[in-house]
């Protein structure tokens, strides 16, 4: 098991990091919830496991592991490493990042102030998402898509968007020679601790925790790059997109969506699309992380 994800689990208590080591298994997330079953994803199916490390179909057997409230309580502030504060701006969207990359989200009680989410109190679920690193699972993308103009990947929860992202900085930068800049927001991309990124990116430069409308014109301003790469754009990233158009900078980025139909109905899938900014529209197969599935041109579509 990566050490990293070992010291997550560890914060559960050492028997529940015993029971998932010796189940041995690929597990991709892990969601424990006040007084519930805990279930484990592996290859995108749910599991329950037991303190011995014995892993069945969901039955809610009673013998299944459970955490109590206080327990995942101590855990979270384990995993914030005792500074909660530290975490706030991530708490208040509903997650945090912890080294190596792993992703925890979050759910409990929000702390409103003029409708906005100041905190998060009374966490009563957590969903574990390990962050994986697979050298050369960028070769189908390579392989299958004309890159050089701008492409958006979309794709469902994990089906390996940010996992592709990383092998396509460092394909782009390590093999093929290009000068790229990351854009890595939330340092989930990169996984950066202390100034180092605990991923291979290949020869990039990693922007850790700058806002995408902060870092986009600095990194064209200073760093010259032909590539941008950032993960989960929404709406509100369209100055930042606009931007690597106009100064002649091409973008890869990702964004939460299943099909092109579902694509063209959202409003912001379509405004990042109006901007121009790539020329590619590509959709990862939901069963096969990192797997390209369908591929449209934009200019092929004739969106107004």
């Amino acid at each position: 098991m990566d050490k990293t994800l070992e010291a997550v689990f560890r914060c559960f208590g050492s028997d529940f990091y015993n029971s998932l080591n010796k189940a041995d298994k690929n597990i991709s997330e892990v969601r424990i919830r006040n007084e519930k079953p805990v279930v484990l994803y592996i290859d995108n199916q749910p599991f329950f496991i037991d303190s011995s490390g014995r892993i069945f179909s969901p039955d809610f057997s009673l013998d299944s592991i459970k955490f109590t409230f206080s327990e995942i309580k101590n855990a979270f502030c384990k995993l914030c490493e005792y500074s909660v504060y530290k975490h706030q701006n991530d708490i208040n969207n509903g997650f945090i990042t912890v080294r190596g990359g792993h992703r925890i989200g979050i759910c409990g009680t929000g702390v409103l102030s003029d409708s906005e989410i100041k905190s998060v109190v009374d966490i009563t679920s957590m969903n574990i998402r390990a962050a994986r690193e697979y050298i050369g699972c960028s070769e189908d993308f390579f392989k299958n898509v004309d890159y050089e103009n701008g492409v958006l990947i979309c794709g469902v929860p994990s089906s390996g968007k940010t996992t592709l992202l990383r092998d396509i900085s460092r394909t782009l930068t390590a093999e093929k020679l290009f000068k790229a800049a990351v854009i890595d927001e939330r340092c989930e991309i990169s996984s950066s601790f202390n100034g180092r990124s605990n991923f291979d990116l290949g020869l990039c430069d990693i922007y850790c925790g700058y806002p995408k409308d902060k870092s986009v014109f600095q990194a064209i301003r200073t760093m010259s790059p032909d590539f941008i790469i950032c993960d989960e754009l929404t709406g509100n990233d369209i100055e930042s997109v606009s931007q690597t158009l106009n100064y002649g900078v091409r973008l890869i980025a990702t964004v939460h969506c299943d099909s092109l139909n579902n694509a063209l109905k959202n409003p912001s899938i379509t405004k990042l699309i109006k901007t121009k900014a790539f020329r590619k529209i590509i959709f990862l197969d939901s069963k096969s992380p990192c797997r390209v599935n369908d591929i449209y041109d934009l200019e092929d579509i004739g969106l107004d």
